[in-house]
This record gives structure tokens, sequence and C-alpha cells, in this order.
């Protein structure tokens, strides 16, 4: 997993889900990458991750999952708002705020945080190299993308 921070801390903008996702994924938290203040966000997330032979799901309250997800939890920095963070299993993995954040290995079980939880499927397991293409490129090609190089 690369734990990428969160570009935007906003209480209606904000990219937390974008860089749990990517954090995930393996992949920076691009700012060309879908973000909610978009119109069509998740359906630009949900044609992406088909292309790469993923699917994400959504399960309410009772999401507790094995692996690596992504739950929607009480903000810390924001009254009356949910906050993505990347959960492993019970445990916080990692949470991208830039301001409060939810501790790394802490459990979350049993206390009254977690809204829900997002977790990726594989539906398409022969469309799964094109995420290691984009991942090699990404690690590949940004430094010489830098202004230095």
């Amino acid at each position: 997993m690369k734990k990428n921070k969160q570009h935007i801390v906003d209480n209606k903008n904000g990219d937390c889900f974008r860089a749990c996702l990517t954090s995930i994924l393996g992949i920076p938290n691009d700012k060309k990458l879908p973000n909610v203040s978009q119109k069509d966000w998740w359906s630009q997330w949900d044609n992406l991750l088909k292309y790469l032979g993923l699917e994400i799901v959504y399960r309410p309250k009772d999401c507790w999952m094995n692996g690596y997800w992504i739950a929607s939890v009480k903000s810390k920095n924001f009254k009356n708002t949910t906050h993505a963070i990347v959960m492993n299993g019970l445990n916080v993995a990692f949470d991208p705020s830039t301001k409060k954040r939810y501790r790394t290995g802490q459990s979350l079980l049993g206390k009254d945080v977690v809204q829900g939880g997002y977790s990726l499927v594989v539906n398409d397991a022969s469309k799964l190299h094109r995420l290691q293409q984009i991942v090699f490129l990404y690690e590949n090609t940004a430094p010489f993308l830098t202004p230095n190089h």
C-alpha cells in the first residue's frame, strides 16, 4: 500500500476518499483523478476500476472486512461530516488527513465512528495487469517529469 496524504482538506470537497483509494491501488493521489467535487466522480471511478478489472462495493454499518478497505468514519476535523480512512481488518492502517487523524493500529470495532465501508473486488482477473502497468508508469516516469530533470 502507498500512503497518500490528502491534497484538499475540506468538509464538502476534500479528497480523502481519492487518497485512500489510490493508496490501496498503489498509485499517487493524482489531482487529475476523480474527486467528490466533480459532478460524475463516482461513475468516473467506476469506469476506471472496471478497466482495471476491479469493482468497488459499499457496505453500510456492518462492513468489517479482512485486508485493506476504506472506512467512512466520523470526521475529527469537521462536525456532521464523514471522512475516509484505510483499514486493515479491524485496525486503522492509514488516515490521509493532514490535520487531526485516527491513530494507525487503533481498532475501531465497538466504537461508534464507522458509518460504512468500501472494498475492492476483482471482477475480471484478465485485466489486472493494467493496474501493474499504471503503477510501473508512475514509478518509472514521475522523476523525469519534474523540472529539475
